[in-house]
Parts: C-alpha cells; sequence; structure tokens
C-alpha cells in the first residue's frame, strides 16, 4: 500500500488551513474597518472550515491505520509524520510526507500568530469601548463596591441606566 492516501489527507488539511488563514486576515480587516457584518461572515466561514478540518484530520487518521495494519504493524500509538516516515522506503514519498509536514507547521505556526494578531486587536477595541463609555457615562464613585456596613448608601443621582425603570 502506498502512503498517498496519507499525503492526499494532510494537502487536503493544509489547503483547508490556507483557507482558515485568508478566514483570519479578512477578519482582522474586518475588525479593523468595523464592520460587523462582514466579521460575522468570515467568523461563520472560519466554523464551517473548521469541520472540515476536522472531516479531513479523520480521514488522515484512518489511511494511517490502514497503511499501519498494511504493514503489518497493529500500534494503538499515535504517530508521529516523522516516525511514520521512517516506514516508508520510497524516497520521493518520504521527501513529499515531509514536506507537507513542514508546511503544515508553517501553517499551523502562522495561523497561531494571525489568532494572536486579532486576540489584541479585540482587546484594544473593547478597552476603546470601555474608555468611551467611561467618558460618556462617567465613572461614579457609589459604583465602586464597599462594604454595606462601614458606609450609609446613598442615593444615585448621575445613572443613565435605571433599574427600576
Amino acid at each position: 500500500m502506498s502512503i498517498q492516501p496519507i499525503i492526499s489527507a494532510m494537502k487536503q488539511v493544509n489547503e483547508l488551513h490556507m483557507k482558515l488563514l485568508e478566514a483570519g486576515r479578512e477578519k482582522h480587516r474586518a475588525i479593523i474597518n468595523n464592520d460587523t457584518t462582514e466579521l460575522t461572515k468570515w467568523m461563520m466561514g472560519e466554523t464551517r472550515l473548521l469541520k472540515h478540518i476536522n472531516e479531513a484530520e479523520e480521514l488522515r487518521v484512518e489511511a494511517m491505520k490502514a497503511y499501519l495494519k498494511e504493514k503489518g504493524i497493529r500500534s494503538q500509538l499515535n504517530l508521529t509524520v516523522a516516525e511514520l516516515a521512517r516506514l516508508v522506503f520510497d524516497p520521493d514519498e518520504k521527501h513529499e510526507l515531509l514536506e507537507i509536514r513542514d508546511q503544515l507547521l508553517n501553517n499551523a505556526s502562522e495561523l497561531h500568530k494571525q489568532n494572536q494578531l486579532t486576540q489584541q486587536l479585540l482587546d484594544q477595541s473593547l478597552s476603546f469601548i470601555d474608555f468611551s463609555l467611561n467618558l460618556y457615562v462617567g465613572v461614579d464613585d457609589d459604583l465602586i463596591y464597599q462594604n454595606p456596613t462601614s458606609v450609609p448608601a446613598k442615593p444615585n443621582k448621575n445613572n443613565f441606566f435605571d433599574a427600576k425603570a
């Protein structure tokens, strides 16, 4: 049996990772442009891509189990690609397998960086919103927690959001 089904599944996962990277970039642009409709569209697209990645990963696992069974290896261990490459004797297949592994690792690293950047951007956006709200509403000292037994309560006169209304 050839290693090609495993390589094919890994290529499919890699293509989906590249699409996920593009979705992350578009999501980043939507956050910068404050376009919530576009942001929602890309987030839904990311969810679909993640579902497809899981399906492709299941295909890879099944192909790997079939390959190991064909080689007479009855291991329940999840072998890494480097360990699997030691079982491949065709130099072209081994090279292709290791090459797609490297591409997957690079794309995963790029995805991690993109997600960190998006997280920082969202944190900054939320901080700005909080700052803007505090400027508009004002921060009242009465909103800060104080022990009720030590300070007598007084009515809040500047509260825009009246819970009793």
